[in-house]
């Protein structure tokens, strides 16, 4: 089991914290403890368009919050942050439920989910489901389940890497139609209530 801390920000100077990310900043995290780290912005998402979403992978609750500290302790994090004028609007801790595929691609999809929290084996059920039409224009899936995210409309999300969205729209127009998933999501009782699209940065 692990977990993803999720940062949703404005960054002035996307291109600058991109290359801080996948150079000398994604180090100093993993020194920090996370496990993983990367960074998407927002493109078509409504109002959160033009935000990116910041995702550092942890093992425990615990090593997430002492790399949350860990982070704003680093001197030299903070000066890059204060120099890509990084501005956090929320912090979400997530645990990672499910996941098939690869992480990789160059777009990234993000489907916010509300109704009952599932069990982890009908998460990764409800996901094996999907990955049979969605792998047709995907790369990998990853299902989160909202550990503290305050007051949300969503209690999980499900996040996408593809190369086309196009292709991954298809699929997932398909997947929808499927007779078996839609009588899954009346008799879980969820239901999907937005998604965004992202630009891989790290």
């Amino acid at each position: 089991m692990s977990y993803l801390y999720s940062v949703l920000a404005s960054i002035g100077n996307v291109q600058e914290f991109a290359a801080a990310g996948s150079g000398w900043a994604g180090d100093r995290m993993k020194e920090l403890g996370a496990t993983d780290f990367n960074a998407n912005q927002i493109i078509m998402g409504g109002e959160m368009a033009g935000m990116c979403i910041v995702g550092f992978e942890f093992d425990s609750i615990d090593a997430a919050m002492a790399g949350q500290a860990g982070l704003y302790q680093d001197a030299q994090m903070l000066e890059m942050m204060r120099d890509t004028q990084v501005n956090v609007s929320r912090r979400i801790l997530f645990r990672i439920q499910s996941e098939i595929g690869e992480r990789q691609g160059r777009y990234g999809s993000v489907l916010y989910i509300a109704g009952r929290p599932l069990d982890d084996a009908s998460a990764a059920s409800n996901l094996e489901l999907s990955w049979k039409t969605i792998s047709e224009g995907a790369n990998g899936m990853i299902g989160l389940q909202a550990v503290a995210a305050g007051a949300s409309p969503f209690q999980g999300t499900v996040v996408t890497s593809t190369d086309s969205l196009d292709d991954l729209m298809a699929a997932s127009a398909k997947n929808f139609a499927d007779p078996e998933m839609a009588k899954r999501m009346g008799e879980q009782g969820w239901n999907i209530v937005g998604r965004v699209l992202m630009n891989r940065l790290v």
